[in-house]
C-alpha cells in the first residue's frame, strides 16, 4: 500500500477519528495519549475535537448495544423440493426473479430492519450484525468461517493458529486475529479494517486482491477492485454506537444509508435535491428523529403517505 498515495484527511476528519477511536476504546492508554498530542500540535485541533465530540454526543442511542448472545449451532437441515418452490415463486411475485431472498431467510443468524445484534461464537470471536444482515457460521473441523449472505457484519477476531474469514457474493476477507467489517451493498462489498491486517481477495480473481492495514478500506466485486485502497472514513463503523456519520455527503447518499435502518421507503427526486449535501451525525435507529434533524438543516421537508412510505422534497 503507498501511502502517498492517500489524500490527505481534513482537520476535521482527523478529529472524527479520534471521538469515534476514543468512543469505541475509551481505556485504551495509547490512543488516549496520541490524541492528546495531536492536539497539543496545534490549537485548530483542540477546537476541532471539541466541536466533534460535542456533535457526536449531541446523537445519544436510546438502544444501547446489547449484551452479547452465543451463536445458535449451525445445523443444515435439508429443504424439500415443494418448500424450495414456494421460498422461490413468492419472492418473483413480490420482487421480480432478479431478487431472490430464500438464502438469507434460510441463514443461521438474522436481524430484521432497524436491529443490530451482537453474538459471541464458540472460538471466542465476537460477531455483531448490522440492521436486516444475514450470516452463516462455520467453525467445523479447521474452519473459522462466515458467509454474508446480506447487510453488513463486524468481527472481533479471538486469537488463533486458523485463519477467519468472511464470505459472501464477491470474494473473501481473511484474517487471523483483528477487528474488521464486510458489508455488501448492491453492487461491491466494502471492508473496513480497524486492527491488524486482513487479505481481500475477489471471488473470480484472487490475484487481484490486496491486504489492507488497520484504518484502511476498499471496496471490490467479484473481478477485482472497483475502489482504490482508501482511508477508512471517520465513524465507518458508528453504527455499533447506533449512530451513522456523514462527511459533505450527498442527500441522495444520506436517505439511501438512513433507509437501511427503517421499515417501507423513503422517495425523493434525486435530481431535485442534487445540490443538497450534509455533514453531522445522525441516530441510526431512530429514524423519524434523524428525519427530523435533517429537516432542520437542510431546506427539505417530509411528507407521510403511509406508515412504509415517506416522500422527501425541496422546500426551494
Amino acid at each position: 500500500m503507498n501511502e502517498a498515495a492517500l489524500s490527505p484527511l481534513s482537520i476535521e476528519e482527523q478529529a472524527a477519528l479520534w471521538v469515534v477511536t476514543l468512543d469505541e476504546a475509551p481505556a485504551d492508554d495509547v490512543a488516549r495519549s496520541a490524541c492528546a498530542q495531536w492536539c497539543a500540535e496545534d490549537p485548530k485541533h483542540a477546537r476541532a475535537l471539541d466541536a466533534m465530540r460535542r456533535m457526536w454526543e449531541s446523537v445519544t442511542p436510546q438502544t444501547p448495544m446489547p449484551t452479547p448472545t452465543p451463536a445458535r449451532p449451525s445445523v443444515r437441515k435439508p429443504v424439500s423440493r415443494h418448500a424450495l418452490g414456494l421460498l422461490v415463486v413468492v419472492p418473483c411475485m413480490m420482487w421480480g426473479a432478479s431478487a431472490l431472498p430464500w438464502r438469507a431467510w434460510l441463514a443461521d443468524e438474522r436481524t430484521a430492519i432497524g436491529e443490530v445484534r451482537q453474538l459471541t461464537l464458540a472460538d471466542g470471536s465476537l460477531v455483531t450484525l448490522n440492521s436486516d444482515s444475514a450470516v452463516d457460521i462455520d467453525l467445523s473441523g479447521d474452519r473459522r468461517r462466515v458467509r454474508l449472505r446480506r447487510g453488513e457484519v463486524y468481527v472481533e477476531v479471538a486469537k488463533g493458529s486458523t485463519p477467519f474469514v468472511v464470505i459472501d457474493r464477491d470474494g473473501a476477507a481473511r484474517a487471523l486475529g483483528t477487528r474488521y467489517s464486510v458489508r455488501r451493498d448492491a453492487h461491491d462489498t466494502l471492508v473496513t479494517v480497524i486492527e491488524s491486517r486482513v487479505r481481500v481477495r475477489p471471488r473470480a480473481a484472487p490475484d487481484e486482491g490486496t491486504e489492507l492495514a488497520a484504518g484502511e478500506q476498499v471496496a471490490f466485486d467479484r473481478n477485482g477492485l472497483t475502489r482504490t485502497v482508501q482511508k477508512a472514513a471517520p465513524g465507518a463503523l458508528a453504527w455499533r454506537q447506533g449512530r451513522v456519520v456523514f462527511q459533505d455527503a450527498p442527500l441522495a447518499e444520506v436517505l439511501r444509508e438512513l433507509g437501511r435502518y427503517r421499515p417501507g421507503l423513503l422517495l425523493a427526486d434525486e435530481e431535485a435535491l442534487a445540490g443538497l449535501r450534509f455533514t453531522g451525525v445522525l441516530p441510526a435507529r431512530q429514524s423519524d428523529e434523524a428525519l427530523a434533524l435533517l429537516a432542520a438543516a437542510l431546506p427539505i421537508e417530509f411528507t407521510r403517505v403511509s406508515p412504509w412510505l415517506v416522500r422527501v422534497t425541496a422546500t426551494r
